[in-house]
């Protein structure tokens, strides 16, 4: 039931998505760096030299054959030319009738393939109809499937009923998930009995929540102490490069601590918020990954200028004195790289610790960038 739970939800997810973007009767269409951008209520991919394609719509055909990845949304879709790479596509009806380089994930209500797949199938629907050979292996979620065709590497399949073609084989193993095993067979001509095998569906979600297996305090330990070298390592390079504005930012949080804290949640919800709206303008798409890349920045950053205040702190607190020479920034940056580490392994609460220190240190390149209390710390 939760399949169809999902299936449904994906499927309503790609209508509203194109409903949105399809309000206007016209289409926009926008070309950039080889990538295209479409989006409206009838939307129609064709022209020569397109690499990566994004289209939303409530009718979406891909009429011309495209050299990178298709990432479709819409109500009715139909592939009609080959994409060069991995395809992407959630809707109601989608129509794939055409080949695949890559690997195809599809999510929609009904689902037909007649068009080779080079790489991994996953298609989860209503109805799914497989009829185009599948060069790796497919994992298929179906109330009613049909498979007609090779499958080169593994099948496993969850679904109420399924129609074996004549044209139906699976090279390596065969697995079943349904609700009635029983009525649920796999013939001879698709894989023999050895390679098959029929659970409950239930057992999927068990299996799904086997133990974890047994920590390795051996690899923890070697992982932790990484973390504590590359934060230490980075700290004491800003600290002895760039002294000046690792003081500053020092002094600046320092002197209004909340101010700061508030200030790193402030820019990093207002990076986040940018992805989501930038998405939904479509256009906006191709500005997604320097939202992402600020994020990043803007969340190590403010991690390492965290931990340098902190250990910077420390290093006056044991009567040393602000550090000034590369030993004395590599003995701070190190010690404020230990602290956070213990923190983060405080059992419930750690992790509390350390999206305190990141936002804290956050903050301060945002009052840095913005020049918010810079009178107040010079004083």
């Amino acid at each position: 039931m939760s399949r169809n739970f999902l299936v449904k939800s994906l499927a309503c997810l790609a209508v509203a998505l194109a409903a949105s973007v399809a309000a206007a009767e016209e289409t926009q269409d926008w070309r950039f760096g080889g990538d295209a951008y479409l989006a409206g209520r009838t939307v129609s991919a064709t022209g020569e030299n397109i690499h990566d394609l994004f289209a939303a719509g409530q009718h979406v055909t891909m009429g011309s054959p495209i050299t990178g990845a298709a990432h479709l949304a819409g109500q009715n879709i139909v592939i009609g030319a080959r994409v060069g790479g991995d395809l992407y596509a959630a809707g109601q009806d989608i129509d794939l009738a055409a080949p695949v380089a890559g690997a195809a994930t599809l999510a929609g209500q009904a689902l037909t393939v007649k068009g080779t797949i080079s790489g991994n199938l996953r298609a989860m629907g209503q109805q799914v109809r497989l009829e185009a050979p599948v060069a790796g292996s497919a994992v298929i979620g179906a109330d009613e499937a049909l498979i007609d065709a090779e499958i080169s590497g593994d099948l496993v399949l969850g679904t109420k009923t399924v129609t074996w073609g004549d044209g139906a084989t699976v090279t390596g193993k065969v697995q079943v998930y349904t609700d009635t095993p029983g009525e649920v067979t796999v013939p001879s001509s698709v894989a023999p009995a050895e390679r098959v095998s029929i659970h409950q569906a239930k057992e999927f979600e068990e299996a799904k929540a086997r133990p974890a297996p047994a920590r390795n305090y051996l690899i923890e330990t070697r992982d932790w102490l990484g973390g504590v070298l590359v934060v230490g390592i980075v700290a004491t390079l800003l600290a002895v490069f760039a002294p000046g504005l690792m003081d500053r930012m020092r002094r600046r949080s320092l002197a209004h601590p909340l101010r700061a804290g508030l200030a790193g949640f402030v820019g990093l919800s207002a990076l986040v918020g940018s992805i989501l709206l930038l998405a939904m303008t479509v256009i906006g798409l191709v500005l997604v990954p320097f939202s992402l890349l600020g994020v990043l920045v803007l969340g190590f950053g403010g991690y390492i200028v965290g931990i340098w205040v902190i250990g910077a702190w420390l290093h006056d607190l044991i009567g040393r004195g602000q550090p000034v020479t590369p030993g004395e920034c590599a003995l701070a940056a190190f010690g404020g790289a230990v602290i956070g580490a213990l923190i983060w392994i405080i059992p419930w609460v750690g992790w509390l610790g350390v999206m305190a220190i990141f936002l804290f240190g956050a903050g301060a390149i945002v009052l840095r960038v913005t020049g918010i209390g810079a009178r107040e710390a010079m004083v």
